[in-house]
């Protein structure tokens, strides 16, 4: 009897025990239903402080849940798909901002926000240096200032003019000895006079010794790769050496590779000549000091050379400067491309043996000579110990060009021999001063 009512016990415990496990989970008063936000929130929005404002100025975010109450602070705010810190945004750049918020597993619809520029009351023209020498290029940064007194650069947005004349974009060499003044507009905003001294471009005593590599090629010769390789690893090992590829019987011949082609290829191909004087040695792989060993040491006479693109237009500067009098000396400057594609010929090892290679990298090719191809005489006057000789070109970009951002210049000073006496060379766009050893 005792032990009935005592199983009669402990089912009803159990039985209890069922209804209150069951009773928890039913989600009423339980665990959240996932994505539901909590607490019955099923959607959120995000509103701005300000649906326009000017650059500069800040924005701030508020996030509210569909039941009313204020979650900004268990939100994220995200700009652009991109989350920020906090509620508070200062923007960067003018535009449109689409702004979203999350909160737990909710996101809300998108809001837009639009960032006007400032509204200016003065600019001012500066520049990272306090002078620059004849023949380097000056860099201009424009600055408008609002009521509040913030500063904003608007270089891009500005019209900036030289010496009284309208430049493009915001860089100008300096080709003469006279200070550059520069002012900017925007709207009805003038600066006032910017001025940035200019001064002389001293020679050193002596010059840094560089050679020249004119490599007579083709895409059809099949041993010339050999030479492109050498090339190659006489520039792994100085920057004095400035090779020049002038072609023959390809797409990337012309008029000036012709005429140096026509002097110096007596033996067929490939040829290459060191300094408009002697042949590299078969096999030029081997022979890599024969160049690299006339880049050491000085010399007598040195070149400085800077360029820019102005438009459509290539200018160039040069200046040739002779610690002794050098007579009969001639100025050679060449326009030279970079990375021309082309299928190549191959009979050689090099370049895993590829035959032909398709895609291969053509580089300091022959485009344009803007002097005459063995040079231009210089004023005897000019040669004289411790003168000068300085030329600017300014010519419409070579139509050979196939991409302007890959071009270099090169510049020779040759004697009456044509031989190589001194040279330089840069990419377009970079400033080469004189080389001192």
């Amino acid at each position: 009897m005792k032990t009935t009512n005592i199983l009669k016990y402990l089912v009803v415990v159990a039985a209890l025990f069922i209804y209150s496990c069951s009773d928890d989970s039913d989600g009423d008063g339980g665990t959240p239903t996932p994505g539901s936000g909590g607490s019955g929130i099923t959607s959120i929005t995000v509103t701005a402080s300000e649906n326009s404002i000017e650059l500069g100025g800040s924005v701030t975010f508020t996030v509210t849940a569909n039941d009313g109450s204020n979650v900004t602070s268990s939100s994220t705010i995200l700009v652009n798909n991109s989350s920020i810190q906090g509620t508070s945004f200062t923007p960067t750049a003018t535009g449109t901002y689409q702004i979203n918020a999350k909160f737990e597993a909710l996101t809300s619809s998108a809001i837009n926000i639009e960032v006007l520029p400032p509204v200016l009351t003065s600019l001012r023209v500066e520049s990272a240096v306090s002078s620059i020498k004849v023949g380097d290029t000056a860099e201009f940064i424009v600055i408008g200032t609002d009521a509040g007194g913030n500063d904003y650069t608007i270089t891009e947005d500005a019209t900036i003019s030289v010496n009284g004349n309208q430049i493009v974009g915001n860089r100008f060499m300096a080709t003469t000895m006279t200070d550059v003044q520069a002012t900017a507009t925007k709207d009805n905003l003038t600066s006032p006079v910017f001025n940035l001294p200019v001064t002389d471009d001293n020679a050193p005593g002596t010059f840094a010794r560089n050679a020249v590599i004119e490599d007579f090629t083709g895409t059809w010769c099949g041993w010339c790769p050999r030479v492109s390789y050498a090339i190659e690893q006489v520039e792994a090992q100085t920057d004095r050496v400035f090779a020049i590829a002038a072609h023959s019987g390809d797409a990337m011949e012309n008029s000036y590779s012709a005429a140096l082609d026509n002097v110096y290829v007596t033996s067929g191909y490939p040829t290459a000549v060191i300094n408009r004087d002697a042949e590299w040695t078969y096999p030029e792989p081997s022979n890599v000091a024969q160049a690299t060993n006339l880049a050491t040491g000085t010399t007598t006479s040195g070149l400085s050379i800077n360029s820019m693109i102005v438009g459509n237009q290539l200018q160039v500067y040069v200046s040739a400067a002779f610690a002794q009098t050098t007579s009969g000396a001639k100025l050679v400057v060449l326009v030279l491309e970079d990375g021309i594609t082309a299928s190549q010929r191959n009979y050689t090892s090099y370049y895993g043996g590829e035959d032909p290679i398709p895609q291969f990298e053509h580089n300091h090719t022959l485009r344009h000579a803007i002097t005459d191809v063995f040079g231009d005489a210089i004023p005897s006057a000019n040669t004289m110990a411790n003168t000068k000789y300085t030329e600017v070109f300014d010519i419409p970009i070579p139509s050979l060009v196939n991409d302007s951002s890959k071009m270099s210049i090169v510049a020779m000073i040759v004697g009456s021999d044509n031989k190589v006496i001194n040279a330089t060379g840069a990419h377009v766009g970079v400033d080469k001063d004189y080389q001192a050893n």
